[in-house]
């Protein structure tokens, strides 16, 4: 039998599900609450409370792991600090790392990757190495459609902040990960709920604008301010620097006739200005009128117009290679190799604008292959459905890693 050590999860009980699914089956389970807002998600049973201040975490979440002989350390997101500490500490132990994020694919996949995801992907980072693991891959099953509704995702984590805040005086020394206070986040969200009709009717008449113009243009999506992917695996402090640094070069080489649409993301907290931001910087570039910010719209219809997408290493980078689109990622990113998305060591962003390539077939089908395989599960973290999908397979990928192991 496994000991399972869970810390922080998805907002909502995808991890006390899968908890619970693997406690019917002969396995400890524990999991580590370290704020209000995991008590919410994950209340009882199997639960250890940390309210200690986080410089003894390292020793406390060590004693437990080897008081409890733990096996599996599964985690959301293997960036925090807590988490990254914790994830050394069990590689040093031999313990098994998962690390689930949301899905590369998306709807209809999670992330579930052994060792780390993202830019601590085990997944081959060349175009030979992946096209190799492709072949040894299985035929991969057609995916339930499960779904990944926003407004579900959206109250489940305006849940996890208010347990934050209202439970607070439990857990006094916990520090969120987050450059902004759960108060704050939620407050920003309050507000945006409150002016969206105004933003609505703002970015329907701005698209308009653009698509009235028939000027070709290039779509950069805006990712989470407080994302990992903007954090840690770009060379960016966060999106202002990033929107400041593709806008110079948008200014200093794309053709004349072109123009650019800066997609919000949908789960903004409002918190930056990037309307403002955006207007006042294009300006100084001499662009005002070749820039549109939208907050709102369907990324995949801006995508099928558009001359190419450039992000940072968003999942919608692959959405829109999926879209036959040419892809430039200014970050680190598990698609940004020769025959999919062109990055830094490919060509600078200044020849993208001129040279957009399209991906390649063949190298796209390896990648969702591999992908589907190793890193991604059928399911959602949101949805009961999606939960009960996902909990399927992933208690399938942990049997077969078990049997590798042995």
């Amino acid at each position: 039998m496994k000991t399972h050590l869970f810390l922080q999860g998805p907002h909502g009980p995808f991890f006390r599900r899968l908890g619970r699914a693997l406690a019917r089956q002969g396995d400890t389970v524990i999991r580590v609450n370290c704020c209000g807002g995991d008590v919410v998600d994950w209340p009882r049973p199997h639960t250890r409370l940390f309210r200690k201040k986080p410089t003894v975490w390292s020793a406390w979440i060590a004693r437990l792991m080897d008081r409890e002989q733990v096996t599996d350390l599964h985690v959301f997101g293997d960036w925090r600090p807590l988490h990254r500490e914790a994830v050394l500490l069990a590689k040093v132990r031999g313990i098994r790392i998962w690390a689930y994020e949301e899905g590369y694919l998306r709807p209809d996949y999670i992330t579930m990757e052994q060792g780390g995801v993202n830019g601590l992907s085990s997944l081959p980072h060349t175009r030979e190495g992946m096209a190799e693991l492709a072949a040894r891959c299985p035929d991969v099953p057609e995916a339930r459609k499960v779904g990944n509704p926003q407004a579900v995702k959206t109250w489940r984590a305006i849940a996890h902040y208010a347990g934050t805040i209202f439970l607070w005086p439990f857990f006094r020394h916990f520090q969120t990960h987050r450059p902004q206070s759960a108060s704050r986040e939620v407050w920003g969200w309050f507000l945006r709920v409150l002016s969206r009709p105004a933003r609505r009717k703002r970015s329907a008449q701005a698209l308009r604008a653009a698509y009235r113009s028939h000027a070709p243009y290039f779509l950069f999506p805006l990712q989470l301010d407080a994302d990992s992917q903007v954090r840690r695996y770009s060379p960016y402090s966060g999106m202002k620097e990033a929107i400041a640094c593709v806008l110079t070069s948008f200014a200093r080489s794309a053709p004349a006739d072109t123009h650019i649409l800066i997609r919000n993301h949908p789960l903004d907290n409002g918190l930056i200005d990037y309307a403002g931001f955006i207007a006042s910087f294009a300006a100084a570039c001499g662009i005002s009128d070749r820039v549109h910010f939208i907050e709102g719209g369907k990324a995949h219809q801006m995508m099928d117009k558009s001359l190419g997408v450039v992000v940072l290493n968003s999942t919608i980078g692959i959405s829109a290679l999926r879209q036959g689109k040419p892809v430039y990622c200014v970050g680190t990113s598990i698609y940004a190799m020769p025959g999919l998305a062109a990055n830094s060591a490919e060509m600078p962003l200044d020849a993208f604008w001129n040279n957009p390539r399209s991906p390649e077939d063949v190298a796209l089908a390896d990648f969702e292959r591999v992908l589907k395989t190793h890193a991604l599960v059928n399911g959602s973290f949101y949805t009961q459905e999606g939960i009960s999908t996902a909990i399927v397979s992933v208690l399938q990928r942990l049997d077969s890693a078990s049997k590798v192991e042995l």
